[in-house]
């Protein structure tokens, strides 16, 4: 069984990055956490949870609601684990300072939230967190030779056209009529937007090469089959309809750290204990051992840590420790840089750019603040292992000097009005080792079955245990699957 890794590797080398993201389109599969769990009531119980991640305060805050006396022990000096929203003044681990403009912020962890997500839209909701759309796909961006929309455009003109040709040549594995083949002739017409004879010579759906006013518009020459086979344009046009990629996708206001805000927020003052490393772990007598030497013990604990770091707590048994380590992971990489916002006298508010070939793989336009002096642009997001550990290794002024080269293709002014910037490689991030897990079937079929059991009085919980891995949804799933162990 080949890998997502593989899968995608293959994919990006016949296609391009872009490719490689559609297929890992594909590849998520869409879900909701489901029903929230019925816990019995836990007055008394004492949970210690290991982590203050999404999965970690959901997992409180539905045990604190039972009546359990919760503890949250967090490593690092925030809460949110990798939903890391970063503005001005912060500094990351590496010592970056973060210097962008005040009201200015940057995700530099999850950025978007498919509308059906229903879990952790539902705490949004629920907490009142104001809510806006993200634009995950603008047909104006970029796209080999045109703009999106015109590779679209020219795509489904020229599969259209060819399918006329091949519906007149009875080439259809099924009969049909004389007049359902006229009114499927019909529907292809409408679909590639085609002459009254069945040919693609263009349309206004590619955009406008003089834009109507007075007079009537031009629309722009299709592009040529030839061009349309360039590795990452077809994979392009088709990656907003991945089901967690289409719209629509929404994100806070204001930043993605709003929501483990808001979830925090509704815990007791005190129960999130930051700057709390724990060490060891007695899973039969439900202790936990800090890195000061203390220890805490519990009815239960909730590990919501990521694989890797919890591999590395003493105390586990040997099946535990080895299932923990073996998970796959995958590294990632962004970088957010501030500009002014020429590119929306370009009539681009938000979406994204593709950079097929390049370290930088994507540039994000924001898709807020529109018409204010400045905004925020995801200069690179990359999510391939590879790519994204050459980046890791660069220092952050390399960093920043690749991606103003690369997208210098797009926007060749922009190095000369970038302000500042930051970056993140989240395999290199202490407190996380990795962006998401990189399950395969028989990677899952071989170790989840270890790794869902609760270990004594101990549970796992976390993202990478759902089939969403990486996403916030499936760290709420696994929050309510871990809660509704302990019985």
């Amino acid at each position: 069984m080949e890998t997502r890794r593989e899968w995608l590797a293959r994919a990006a080398l016949a296609g391009g990055a872009t490719a490689a993201l559609t297929v890992l389109a594909a590849m998520r599969p869409v879900g909701a956490a489901g029903a929230r769990p019925a816990l019995p009531r836990m007055a008394g119980q004492r949970v210690l949870v290991l982590g203050a991640g999404v999965a970690g305060l959901v997992a409180a805050l539905e045990l604190h609601r039972a009546g359990a006396n919760v503890t949250v022990l967090e490593a690092d000096q925030r809460i949110g684990g990798r939903s890391l929203t970063l503005r001005g003044g912060d500094v990351l681990p590496d010592g970056q300072r973060v210097g962008f403009s005040p009201g200015l912020h940057f995700n530099a962890g999850p950025a978007r939230i498919p509308a059906h997500h229903a879990a952790v839209l539902g705490y949004a909701r629920e907490f009142a967190v104001p809510m806006q759309v993200l634009v995950n796909e603008n047909l104006a961006t970029r796209l080999g030779p045109g703009e999106m929309r015109e590779a679209r455009a020219s795509l489904r003109g020229i599969v259209a056209e060819l399918a006329i040709k091949a519906l007149g040549a009875g080439m259809l594995d099924q009969p049909v009529t004389e007049a359902e083949a006229a009114r499927l002739a019909e529907l292809l017409r409408g679909f590639g937007a085609l002459a009254p004879d069945g040919r693609w010579r263009g349309s206004p759906r590619g955009g406008w090469a003089r834009a109507p006013g007075m007079e009537a518009g031009q629309p722009r020459t299709p592009i040529a089959l030839q061009d349309l086979l360039a590795p990452g344009i077809w994979q392009g046009v088709t990656f907003a309809e991945g089901i967690n990629y289409s719209a629509t996708m929404l994100a806070p206001t204001g930043g993605m750290d709003a929501i483990v805000r808001a979830l925090a927020a509704a815990l007791p003052a005190g129960t999130v204990r930051l700057g709390a490393r724990v060490a060891g772990i007695d899973p039969s007598a439900g202790r936990v051992r800090l890195s000061d030497g203390r220890a805490e013990d519990a009815q239960w604990v909730i590990c919501a840590l990521p694989p890797t770091l919890a591999a590395g707590l003493e105390g586990w048994s040997s099946a535990r420790r080895a299932a923990l380590s073996a998970v796959p992971q995958e590294n990632a990489g962004k970088l957010g840089i501030e500009a002014p916002r020429f590119w929306e006298a370009d009539g681009l508010y938000g979406g994204i750019a593709w950079l097929p070939g390049t370290l930088s793989t994507q540039l994000w336009y924001p898709s807020e603040g529109f018409h204010t002096p400045n905004g925020v642009l995801v200069g690179a997001y990359i999510w391939d292992n590879a790519r994204a550990d050459r980046f890791a290794a660069l220092p952050p002024a390399e960093r920043r000097a690749t991606v103003l080269r690369e997208t210098a293709a797009l926007h060749p002014d922009l190095a000369r009005v970038a302000g500042a910037d930051v970056s993140v490689a989240w395999g290199a991030m202490p407190f996380a080792r990795a962006a998401w897990a990189e399950w395969s079937e028989a990677s899952r079929a071989r170790l989840l079955p270890e790794l869902l059991r609760a270990e004594g009085r101990v549970v796992l919980a976390g993202d990478w245990m759902s089939v969403l891995p990486g996403w916030q949804e499936g760290a709420v799933a696994s929050a309510w699957h871990a809660v509704s162990q302990l019985r």
